[in-house]
């Protein structure tokens, strides 16, 4: 297995100060999709939802913050942003040019994203099972994203986007910065709950 997708993430710095603070909500992991699940519910009353993308909300942390939705009503693209993070209101679906794909779109059935919800973490150590097996020398970091939606075939698919690090080398100065490089893997979850490296 190669890799491949070489980014480089600037490290942050966080300064103490005398102010309390208090954690906003967020999906804090692959097992919080409860929230999400029900604004999902609720838009999909109005909307047929294509694809969800959960991403993090700082990269490498695996702290979930932001879903993206790919949303259909009357022939018409959507997309929203639902925010669980910095205690940000979701925003409201905005109108998306017209997808160049000649296949209609097949809209998400929420159950089977209520289904995954409890599988998730067994997945991810099946992909960090893999990643262990596969690339030695490297660690696992975080999920930058989980996505679900309907493949060509009008089956349901889940897909992981895995961070990965080079032991030992993956931090350095760059311009006075203390940047990391890590490298991310696609795995996806077939009908039958198999995890799949995508190369």
């Amino acid at each position: 297995m190669k890799l491949k997708n070489l980014l480089l993430v600037p490290a942050m710095v966080l300064l103490a100060s005398s102010c309390s603070y208090i954690a906003p909500p967020s999906i804090s992991s692959p097992k919080s999709l409860g929230e999400l699940i029900t604004d999902l519910k609720a838009i999909d009353k109005d909307y047929d939802i294509i694809k969800v993308d959960i991403t993090e909300k700082d990269r490498l942390t695996g702290d979930f913050g932001v879903a993206l939705l790919d949303l259909v009503k009357d022939d018409e693209n959507y997309s929203q942003v639902l925010y669980y993070n910095y205690g940000i209101a979701h925003n409201d679906p905005k109108k998306e040019r017209a997808s160049l794909s000649k296949k209609e779109p097949q809209p998400i059935n929420i159950e089977d994203i209520e289904r995954q919800q409890n599988n998730v973490e067994k997945y991810l150590e099946n992909a960090k099972k893999q990643i262990t097996e596969n690339f030695e020398g490297y660690s696992f970091k975080s999920i930058g994203s989980i996505q679900f939606y309907m493949n060509e075939d009008g089956n349901f698919e889940t897909k992981l986007i895995i961070n990965i690090i080079e032991d030992g080398n993956s931090t350095r100065l760059e311009g006075g910065k203390t940047v990391t490089d890590y490298y991310s893997l696609t795995f996806l979850i077939d009908g039958d709950g198999n995890v799949i490296y995508q190369e």
